[in-house]
């Protein structure tokens, strides 16, 4: 077999079968997250999905995987985008609900190691994330069950 080239001093055919899938790998991985980031962009206000099965949904999800301390009222908190980089203010109008009563919510998803609070913003732990990703995932079924539903009518 011919040698195609050196890069490196490393003959072209000797990296190339391990590079090609790993770019495979990372464009399929970030259509795929474009694609769930336009389907949540495109979800309903939060007051309009989070009816009582949906939050149900949500707690069922959530024991399954493992995160047994969160309730129902941790739910608006993870609505997604999730409340990365926002403050408890932000929080509070967006959640509609009172500043003093997220700020207790936050304390609680703190202490249970779900998020953490610094320079007034809050931040979202790995466990965090996991957290954010089964809500998400709950929602958007959710979401598109209704839309389903509303186009079947």
């Amino acid at each position: 077999m011919p040698l195609l080239a050196h890069i490196g001093k490393i003959p072209v055919e000797e990296w190339l079968p391990f590079v090609v899938p790993v770019v495979v790998l990372y464009l399929v991985g970030r259509r795929t997250m474009r694609r769930r980031e336009r389907a949540v962009r495109a979800m309903p206000e939060a007051s309009e999905l989070l009816d009582r099965p949906t939050v149900e949904r949500v707690l069922a999800r959530w024991r399954q995987t493992r995160h047994t301390g969160l309730a129902a009222r941790h739910v608006p908190i993870f609505y997604p985008p999730g409340p990365d980089g926002l403050t408890p203010a932000q929080l509070a109008e967006r959640s509609r609900a009172g500043e003093e009563q997220t700020r207790t919510l936050l304390e609680e998803l703190q202490e249970l190691g779900y998020l953490d609070q610094g320079d007034g913003e809050v931040w979202l732990t790995v466990e965090g994330y996991d957290v954010l990703s089964e809500t998400e995932s709950v929602l958007l079924e959710a979401a598109k069950e209704r839309q389903a539903s509303r186009a079947g009518r």
